[in-house]
C-alpha cells in the first residue's frame, strides 16, 4: 500500500467510529437517568463526534489526489462453484464517493448544532443522539465501501436507523407530530393520519421488501461475478460482469439487475414506493432535514450510480439486458419526479410538501442517471472518468441536498413558532423571522431552476442529456422532465409565499429568537446552497455553459422565473375536487395497503391455516385412524371367520355390479 491508502483506512475507522462512540455516553446515561437537563451537555459531545467526521470528508477531499485511491483488507473468504469470493474491507475515493462524504458529512454536523437548539427538552435525547450519530455513520460507511456486501452493512444501518428516529415520539400522544388531517377517514373508516410509530413500521417494512431481493442479488453477482468490488482498483478484481451478462443472458440480467434495484427503489421512494417517504414526516424534523437531504434516500441514488459507474467500467452498459433496465428505471423515476411536483403543489402540509418535492428530486436524479447507456459522451474531471448523465444528476444531488436541508430546517423553525405543521405565515412573520425568509427565499431559487443560479445550469444540462437521447428513450421522457420542472418550481414559490408572504396570520406561540443555533444552522445552508452556483463551473464549466446558453433552454428559463412570480403572488391552488381528494390523501397508497393489501394479507394467513389444520387432521388423524381400521380388518380376515369371507364375497359383487350398470348406462 502507499502513504494515502495507508491514511484512508486509519481515517476511515476514525471518520465511522467517532460520532458512535461520542454519541454512546449519552446513550448509556439516558438508559439510567433521563432527565434533560442533565443529559443535554452530552449531546455536545455526540455533535463533536459528527464535527470530527466533518473534518476528516473535509481533509479527503482537499488533501488526497484526484485519482482512484483505495484501502483493501481481506475480510472472509466465500466458498463457491467458480472457486470462491473473497469480502473486503474496502474503501474508496473516487470522484462520487469523495463528494457525497464531504456533503454528508458536513450536513449531519450543522444538522445536529440545529438539533441542540430543537430537541434541547425531548424526553429522549439518548435515543436520539446515538440513532442520529449512527445514521450519518452508516450513510458515510455506504458512500464510501467499495465491496458490496460491505456497503449493504452501512445501508441496513441506515434501514436500522431510520426506524428508530422515525418513531422516534412513539408515544403518538401529539397531533402535532401526525401526517395527514387528523380525524378524517379513508375508504372502510380507516384513518387519513398517520402516527410515529405506525409511520416507522411502514418505513421498515417498505424498505424490507427491496433490501431482500436487494441482498439476493448481491450474492449472485459475486457468486458469478467472482467479485464484490464496485470500483476496479490495482492488486484487487472487480465484478466481472461480462461473465455475469453473458452467463444469465437477457432474461436472466433483466431479472438480476431489477432485484438489485428494488433496493435503491425502495430507499429513494420511486413509484409505487412513495408513501413510506412522506409518512416519514412523524418524525423530528432535524432528522427529516437529514434523510432528505444526504443520507437514506439520496443513498438509493447514489448506489445506482455507483453501480452505473461500475458497468460502464466494465463496458457492460450497452448490453440488452442491462439497457432494459435503464430504460425502465428512466420512465419510474421521471414519473416519481412529475407526481412528486404535482402533490407538492396540492398539500398545505409544511414538511410533507417537502418529502413530495424530495420524492420529485429523487425521481430526476434517477431518471437522468439511467439515461446513461443512451448517452456516450464521458467527462473527465482530475483523473476521474465520469459518465456525463451522472456527472449531471450528481450535480442536482448536491444543490438538492443543501436547498431541501434548508427548507425542512426553516420549516421545523416554523413548526415551533406556529405551533402548527401547516402552512401559516404573512408578511409581518416575515418581517420578524427575516434569516427564515432569506435562507426559504435562496434555497427556493437555487433549488427551481431559475436562471441565473445552480439549479439552471444543472437543469439545462439534464434538458440536453434527455434531448440527446430522445431517439432512443423517445419524447416521454424529456416529456415528463420538462411538466415535472414546472410543477416543481411552482411548488417552491408557494412553499415560500404561504409561509412569509401571502398566508395566513399565524398565531406565535414561541419567540423566534429562542433558538440561535436552529437560525445559524438554516442560514448557513441556504447561504451554501445560494453559493452553490459555483458548482457547475468548478466541476466542468462548458458542459453547463454550452447547455445553459441554448435559446430553448433560456426561454424555459424565463417562463419558470414567470411561474415563480405568479406563484409567490397566487399561492392558493383551488380545491380541485376529487384531484385535490386525491393528493392530499396520498393517492390512496395508504389506503391500499392498509384495506386491500392487509385484507389479502388476512385472507392468505386464514386460508394457510386452514389448510395447515386440513394437512394436520390428514396425516395426524384420518390417515393414522384409517391405518387402524384396515389393519383391524386385515387381522379379522385373518382370523378366517366364514362371515367375514361372506361379507367380503358380497360387497365386492355389490361394486362390481355396480361398476357394469354405470358402464351400460354410459353406453
Amino acid at each position: 500500500m502507499n502513504m494515502f491508502e495507508t491514511l484512508l483506512g486509519e481515517l476511515m475507522g476514525l471518520m465511522l467510529l467517532s460520532p458512535i462512540i461520542l454519541a454512546a455516553p449519552i446513550a448509556i446515561y439516558w438508559l439510567f437517568n433521563q432527565d434533560p437537563r442533565r443529559a443535554r451537555p452530552l449531546a455536545y459531545l455526540a455533535v463533536t463526534g459528527l464535527g470530527i467526521s466533518a473534518i476528516i470528508a473535509t481533509y479527503i477531499e482537499v488533501v488526497f489526489p484526484w485519482k482512484i485511491i483505495a484501502y483493501n483488507i481481506p475480510w472472509m473468504a466465500l466458498p463457491t462453484s467458480g472457486g470462491g469470493i473473497t469480502i473486503y474491507v474496502s474503501f474508496v475515493v473516487n470522484f462520487l464517493s469523495r463528494n457525497m462524504g464531504l456533503l454528508t458529512a458536513w450536513l449531519a454536523f450543522i444538522i445536529g448544532i440545529y438539533s441542540l437548539d430543537y430537541l434541547a427538552n425531548d424526553y429522549r435525547l439518548g435515543w436520539f443522539w446515538f440513532f442520529y450519530n449512527l445514521f450519518a455513520a452508516s450513510m458515510l460507511l455506504t458512500v464510501y465501501a467499495n465491496d458490496l456486501l460491505f456497503m449493504f452493512i452501512g445501508w441496513e444501518g441506515l434501514g436500522f436507523s431510520s426506524w428508530a428516529l422515525i418513531g422516534h415520539w412513539y408515544k403518538d400522544d401529539d397531533e402535532l407530530s401526525y401526517v395527514g388531517r387528523f380525524g378524517e377517514k379513508l375508504i372502510l373508516d380507516k384513518p387519513a393520519w398517520t402516527t410515529p410509530s405506525y409511520a416507522a413500521y411502514r418505513a421498515i417494512a417498505t424498505i424490507r421488501f427491496g433490501d431482500m431481493p436487494m441482498l439476493g442479488a448481491i450474492a449472485a453477482i459475486g457468486i458469478l461475478g467472482g467479485s464484490l468490488i464496485l470500483t476496479p482498483v490495482s492488486g484487487v478484481s472487480a465484478i466481472n460482469w461480462s461473465h455475469v451478462i453473458s452467463t444469465l443472458g437477457i432474461g436472466g440480467t433483466v431479472a438480476l439487475l431489477l432485484a438489485f434495484m428494488l433496493g435503491p427503489y425502495t430507499k429513494s421512494a420511486q413509484v409505487p414506493f412513495n408513501d413510506w417517504l412522506l409518512t416519514a414526516m412523524t418524525g423530528p424534523t432535524s432528522v427529516s432535514a437529514l434523510l432528505h437531504s444526504a443520507t437514506m434516500v439520496a443513498a438509493g441514488v447514489y448506489i445506482f450510480m455507483r453501480l452505473t459507474e461500475s458497468l460502464y467500467m466494465a463496458s457492460a452498459l450497452t448490453s440488452a439486458g442491462v439497457e432494459i433496465v435503464y430504460l425502465i428505471t428512466v420512465y419510474i423515476g421521471l414519473l416519481t419526479a412529475l407526481l412528486g411536483a404535482l402533490f407538492a403543489i396540492m398539500i398545505d402540509e409544511r414538511k410533507v410538501i417537502l418529502a413530495g418535492s424530495t420524492m420529485s428530486s429523487l425521481g430526476f436524479m434517477m431518471g437522468v442517471t439511467a439515461l446513461t447507456p443512451f448517452i456516450p459522451q464521458v467527462i473527465h474531471v482530475g483523473e476521474y472518468i465520469v459518465p456525463l448523465a451522472v456527472l449531471v444528476a450528481f450535480s442536482y444531488l448536491i444543490v438538492h441536498a443543501l436547498s431541501k436541508a434548508t427548507l425542512f430546517l426553516v420549516s421545523g423553525h416554523l413548526i415551533h413558532v406556529t405551533h402548527t405543521r401547516f402552512n401559516m405565515g404573512n408578511l409581518e412573520l416575515g418581517r420578524r423571522m427575516k434569516l427564515a425568509f432569506y435562507a426559504t427565499l435562496a434555497a427556493a431559487i437555487s433549488l427551481g431552476g431559475v436562471p441565473p443560479l445552480a439549479g439552471y445550469w444543472i437543469h439545462a444540462a439534464m434538458d440536453e442529456v434527455a434531448m440527446e437521447t430522445i431517439s432512443v428513450v423517445g419524447y416521454g421522457a424529456y416529456v415528463l422532465m420538462l411538466l415535472a420542472s414546472l410543477a416543481y418550481v411552482a411548488f417552491l414559490a408557494r412553499f415560500t409565499s404561504l409561509n412569509f408572504i401571502k398566508g395566513e396570520a399565524p398565531h406565535i406561540h414561541e419567540e423566534h429568537g429562542k433558538y440561535p443555533l436552529m437560525v445559524a444552522a438554516y442560514t448557513i445552508t441556504g447561504t451554501t446552497a445560494l453559493a452553490a452556483l459555483a458548482i457547475p463551473f468548478v466541476l466542468t464549466p462548458y458542459v453547463f455553459i454550452e447547455a445553459g446558453v441554448d435559446p430553448v433552454v433560456i426561454a424555459i428559463g424565463i417562463v419558470l422565473w414567470v411561474i415563480f412570480v405568479v406563484a409567490l403572488m397566487k399561492p392558493r391552488v383551488g380545491n380541485l375536487g376529487l384531484i385535490t381528494r386525491i393528493f392530499e390523501r396520498r393517492y390512496y397508497i395508504q389506503a391500499f395497503m392498509d384495506v386491500v393489501l392487509a385484507g389479502l394479507g388476512s385472507i392468505l394467513t386464514l386460508a394457510a391455516f386452514y389448510i395447515y389444520r386440513g394437512i394436520d387432521i390428514f396425516f395426524n388423524f384420518i390417515i393414522p385412524d384409517a391405518t387402524t381400521a384396515l389393519s383391524r380388518y386385515i387381522r379379522t380376515m385373518q382370523r378366517g371367520y366364514l362371515r367375514t369371507y361372506l361379507e367380503m364375497i358380497l360387497v365386492t359383487l355389490a361394486v362390481a355390479i355396480l361398476i357394469i350398470l354405470i358402464i351400460i348406462a354410459l353406453l
